[in-house]
């Protein structure tokens, strides 16, 4: 996996190609240098373990023939008051609608995204960061 990182020209605004042909953009607030045109890395962090985990729970549910209506994920993090102000907790809300889904069947792909697949997840929590995982499923 490779990642190439270019400074757009003015600021602390960042373009990152990756491998896969995809950018990226991240930026800073204004008052500590940046333009605010793009998303602050930490926030990327956090969207990224989100979207991992995310994808993960929802392939699995694909996998046992659940139809899924609605899928929703808010993350919220805590981080250090001093530097590096890293994540110390996360906690995260599902609302998912499915007219065949269980709360087994949620449960049990949440653990599996959890313990097994989500590479972004497993980095957080080996850094010492508490995750808690709540979810609301629907008909």
């Amino acid at each position: 996996m490779q990642v190439t990182l270019r400074w757009a020209g003015e600021g602390l605004h960042l373009a990152a190609q990756t491998a896969s042909g995809h950018q990226l953009f991240y930026d800073s607030p204004i008052e500590v240098g940046g333009t605010n045109k793009a998303a602050r890395p930490m926030e990327g962090l956090l969207s990224a373990m989100s979207a991992c985990f995310a994808a993960d729970v929802i392939s699995i549910l694909q996998k046992k023939r659940k139809t899924l209506r609605s899928f929703t994920l808010q993350a919220k993090g805590t981080r250090r008051e001093e530097h590096p102000r890293v994540f110390t907790s996360v906690q995260i809300t599902l609302r998912v609608e499915s007219p065949d889904a269980t709360p087994a069947d949620l449960e049990r792909s949440i653990e599996l995204s959890r313990t097994k697949y989500c590479s972004a997840m497993a980095m957080f929590e080996a850094a010492g960061c508490q995750i808690q995982i709540d979810y609301t499923l629907t008909p």
